[in-house]
């Protein structure tokens, strides 16, 4: 009889480990689903906003709605950079990918307060700014123009009140 339980208990235990073994390998491989779906380094991309989580969309680089260049997915970003956490689908624990993001601007594009690209001329007298110029650090902003630094990629973007 000591046998027997001895025999279920293992049998128990086993079944206990084959089942934290396909939990993490399911956990790992949704993660890795939710990495391949995040934008690459140097993809731009356009926020959608559905009211609880703005979603990066893919967009091409320079267009007018692209509004963020991706420039890094290892997180440690750069002074004025801004940060988005890719998550797990339904899940509220950590980021699975941090990525670190500029403005994909040009000159005469226009900036609401929401970091998302608006027309200028539909924006004109509401709280946005339009950029004059791009270059790297070193440049001056001309006045009244101001700066937008990203140290950490040698970007400079000089911006005026969209009036």
């Amino acid at each position: 009889m000591g046998k027997n339980v001895l025999v279920k208990l293992g049998s128990i235990g086993v079944a206990i480990i084959v089942a934290i073994g396909i939990y993490f390998v399911k956990s790992k491989g949704e993660e890795k689903i939710e990495q391949a779906k995040a934008p690459d380094v140097g993809q731009c991309v356009h926020f959608e906003k559905d009211g609880t989580e703005d979603k990066p969309v893919d967009a091409k680089c320079g267009d007018a709605k692209s509004s963020h260049k991706v420039v890094g997915d290892k997180g440690a970003c750069g002074e004025n950079e801004t940060t988005y956490q890719v998550t797990r689908s339904g899940s509220s624990s950590g980021a699975i990918v941090e990525l670190c993001l500029v403005w994909d601007a040009k000159k005469g594009d226009c900036f609401d307060t929401d970091e998302s690209k608006v027309d200028c001329a539909a924006a004109k007298g509401s709280p946005s700014i339009k950029i004059v110029s791009v270059g790297k650090i070193s440049a001056r902003c001309a006045k009244p123009a101001e700066p937008l630094d990203y140290p950490k990629r040698d970007l400079r973007l000089c911006a005026v009140p969209n009036a």
